[in-house]
């Protein structure tokens, strides 16, 4: 892999990763298309490091809310030593429900790393596959349109109206963090699956994205420490320059990006994505 196309790929990966059209499945369609055989998988997390910069610096008051709030909780307890004194902090609470999603990821995760592993000899994810994920990917943006209109409309359930970032019960982010787990599949976007079942779930469209977007922060610090390898840039001096390149192409292109889902989340125009999908996904297995 040279200099050009790790910025090219840095390119895609920043445009995809927060756009709900998988940054997995158009790197894995990228590197297919131009012949890269480099350890994909630490590449690809190596991109993802660069979006997590953009996502960390675009929702940095809630990370510092994070941060503040669980010293405050810490010190509640030990003062009080009571559970109400730990979690009374929004910081505590907001921890606590990326926490309890973060778990079912980590464990599908883990489950489904063999069969995602290029270097296994197992993996089932060829390019075709990936073209068809993206269809299927297409079909579950399309449920937005629904429940958009559901939320425009304020067809609130029995149990009140649609819930924000802090009404978030943790079975509901527990069953988010499941669904997060499955997005490793490259193809399935992991915000658009993740916004569509909070969506589904009566939350607010603008708090759903909020979530989602937190809850990649540990997902790919996992995803780092799981398979980053020293030895991988060891004999290449040019190798740390060309990932760096790659990573920052992906931080500044994902941090636009994520100012664009924003404002089409505040039109309700995030279903609109499905026809990209569909389009990539046939074309795609058309010249495959």
């Amino acid at each position: 892999m040279n200099l050009l196309e790790a910025i090219l790929l840095g390119v895609v990966q920043g445009a995809t990763e927060f756009l709900p059209i998988s940054s997995s499945g158009h790197l894995k369609l990228g590197q297919h298309l131009l012949g890269i055989q480099e350890p994909q998988l630490l590449f690809d997390i190596v991109l993802h490091v660069g979006t997590l910069l953009s996502v960390m610096l675009f929702y940095r008051a809630d990370i510092m809310m994070i941060l503040t709030g669980s010293l405050d909780g810490a010190r509640g307890w030990l003062k009080e030593r009571t559970a109400s004194a730990l979690f009374a902090p929004e910081g505590v609470r907001l921890a606590t429900l990326v926490l309890l999603a973060t778990i079912p990821t980590g464990v599908i995760g883990l489950v489904l790393g063999k069969l995602l592993d290029p270097d296994s000899g197992d993996s089932i994810i060829t390019p075709k596959v990936v073209c068809g994920l993206l269809i299927l990917n297409g079909f579950i943006l399309l449920l937005n349109a629904y429940f958009m209109k559901r939320e425009q409309e304020s067809e609130a359930p029995e149990r009140g109206g649609m819930l924000t970032l802090w009404e978030i019960t943790p079975l509901i982010a527990v069953g988010i963090g499941v669904v997060q787990g499955m997005a490793v599949l490259p193809g399935i976007s992991r915000s658009g699956l993740t916004i569509t079942i909070a969506l589904a779930l009566m939350v607010q469209r603008l708090h759903a994205a909020r979530y989602s977007f937190l809850l990649s922060i540990p997902a790919i610090l996992g995803a780092l420490v799981l398979k980053l390898d020293p030895a991988l840039f060891a004999g290449d001096p040019n190798t740390l320059l060309i990932f760096g390149a790659g990573a920052l192409s992906a931080g500044l292109v994902g941090y636009g990006c994520l100012i664009l889902l924003t404002r089409m989340l505040e039109k309700a125009a995030f279903h609109h994505f499905a026809w990209y999908c569909w389009a990539i996904g046939i074309i795609g297995l058309v010249m495959l």
